[in-house]
């Protein structure tokens, strides 16, 4: 049984992740195939083995990804069950199913099935803005110019798809039997990270091979060569691609001209970072001046839009939350409920400081690194990008 539980988990594996890549339908329906394998194989070893099911729901990892769905109610009873409401409860439901998989699958090459073939992928997804690059350089050098980036799998998003690279990134890090060419997917990934020049997939980036070199200086005294080469190599591109990668320099120089329009002459729609800017500004102005806190998902819209209105001499933003995920809670479940979720997001960290587990402190704070600038987690892919990886981490350091 364990041979086929592993095949079976490996194919559905596989398709959640042509889901992440190609379509938000395939993906939504590997949750349900996901979900289905964990309920039986949950109910096949407790039959097996005659155990009761209370040890899966002590565990801290279940509870952690069971506790998001209740945190949600403090936004949800406001209004009830809106649309808003609803497709924020169905994006957090990959959380419990998420973790009851991970539980159930440990025996099944739980972190080997998921962590190789999640490399895999991103390496074939890279095909596609690299070709892209080739056949149009010059045409994408100047869109870098102007604020834009190379056209990427994953609805071209660009920020979830360079933190699905991130996330590929640690996994060849991980201490996984067998795993093939990690040195190798290491360099390339790394590579394409800075290439694609999306500034957040930068600092996630900075954090884990800081993290790691952090870890292995603690844990190794000696220092052993081949034990760092892989953070020497890093380093050394992240420094390099300032002056190899056109794309690169394109995007810093578009950063800081874009902070200097803004600082000069204020809000300009035509500035992709001037708009963060702004609807952050505006979210805080309603905090701060007008005390809109504990509204509800449903009436975060409305608020933002109405007090970007008033703040930008009438100017319209088509924006309805945040660029910041901690001001999208506390305009929505309050101050309170702002600091529960600061509190299950960093609970990963805790446990990974408590177990001797850097990588779910690393997964953890990029993850937190890019709800500064982005309200990551109210979206499905980034979501998926969140618990997936933070689970394999959790597992694989677990079992080793």
């Amino acid at each position: 049984m364990p041979k086929r539980a592993t095949n079976i988990l490996l194919t559905v594996s596989i398709i959640m992740l042509a889901g992440l890549l190609w379509s938000r339908a395939i993906l939504s329906i590997s949750m349900g195939l996901m979900l289905i394998y964990a309920l039986y194989f949950w109910n096949k070893n407790n039959i097996d083995s005659a155990k009761s099911t209370s040890p899966y729901l002590k565990n801290p990892l279940l509870i952690w990804c069971c506790s998001p769905i209740l945190l949600l109610f403090m936004g949800i009873y406001q209004q009830g069950f809106t649309s808003t409401n609803l497709q924020l409860l169905l994006t957090f439901s990959v959380y419990p199913i998420a973790g009851l998989t991970a539980i159930v699958a440990e025996k099944f090459d739980f972190t080997k099935t998921f962590s190789q073939p999640w490399i895999h992928a991103a390496l074939i997804a890279l095909l596609y803005p690299i070709s892209w690059f080739v056949f149009h350089a010059t045409t994408v050098i100047e869109e870098y110019g102007k604020g834009k980036s190379l056209p990427v799998l994953m609805d071209n998003d660009h920020l979830r798809f360079s933190m699905f690279l991130c996330s590929a990134l640690l996994f060849t890090l991980l201490p996984v039997a067998n795993a093939r060419y990690k040195k190798f997917s290491f360099i390339i990934l790394l590579a394409a990270i800075l290439f694609l020049s999306v500034r957040t997939a930068w600092a996630m980036v900075f954090i884990i091979l800081v993290g790691y070199g952090i870890y292995h200086f603690n844990s190794n005294k000696e220092l052993k060569k081949k034990r760092l080469i892989n953070l020497f190599i890093g380093l050394a591109l992240v420094v390099g691609a300032l002056y190899i990668f056109p794309t690169t320099q394109q995007k810093i120089r578009y950063s800081i001209y874009d902070w200097q329009q803004y600082n000069s002459k204020g809000y300009d729609s035509t500035y992709s970072d001037g708009v963060r800017r702004a609807v952050n500004t505006a979210a805080w102005s309603a905090i701060k001046n007008n005390h809109v806190t504990a509204i509800g998902w449903s009436a975060i819209p409305e608020k933002i839009k109405e007090t970007f209105s008033q703040q930008f001499n009438g100017s319209k933003t088509q924006y309805g939350w945040p660029f910041n995920q901690w001001l999208f809670w506390w305009m929505g479940s309050g101050l309170t409920g702002m600091i529960l979720f600061a509190i299950w997001l960093f609970y990963p960290a805790w446990y990974g400081f408590r177990h001797k587990n850097p990588f779910l402190i690393i997964w953890t704070l990029a993850i937190a690194a890019s709800c500064l600038v982005e309200s990551t987690l109210n979206y499905q892919y980034g979501v998926f990008l969140h618990v997936w990886p933070l689970l394999i981490c959790w597992k694989t350091y677990q079992k080793n």
